[in-house]
């Protein structure tokens, strides 16, 4: 019985040092810019952990899956961060395309690298927050 309760503890260490390790993203603030959305994020609970941007979504609505990225139906831009600067209030991103005038919901991902990941067993994407956006009519 003792080296079975050793057993469970060491494992119980080991869940909560790999869930530590890649920590959820946070989208901080969101902003409309002639269309585009604009997401300042930070990349979790500590800037030096092995994950990397990877998605931004915009939805109608925020609902969400159990993995936490918006219900597809709901998604009008999903597209990859490839033009991610850091800024003094964490990472920035814009949206490639435009949106219509409206009301919507952004989230950003990233991936957790540096971890045993395979093709068959890729990287977890971790979803943010969701924050809400409006994208004004022209003037």
């Amino acid at each position: 019985m003792g080296v079975r309760a050793a057993f469970v503890a060491t494992c119980a260490l080991l869940l909560t040092g790999v869930a530590s390790a890649a920590s959820t993203p946070y989208l901080k603030s969101t902003a409309a810019s002639r269309g585009h959305v604009v997401a300042v994020f930070t990349q979790g609970s500590a800037e030096t952990d092995d994950s990397v941007p990877s998605h931004i979504a915009v939805a109608t609505k925020a609902a969400t899956q159990y993995n936490g990225s918006f219900i597809p139906a709901n998604v009008r831009v999903s597209e990859s961060m490839s033009n991610v600067t850091r800024t003094a209030a964490g990472l920035r991103a814009r949206t490639v395309h435009k949106l219509k005038p409206g009301r919507y919901y952004v989230k950003v991902s990233t991936i957790a690298i540096g971890l045993d990941c395979t093709p068959k067993l890729p990287c977890k994407e971790l979803w943010s927050n969701a924050r809400r956006v409006v994208i004004p009519r022209p003037k």
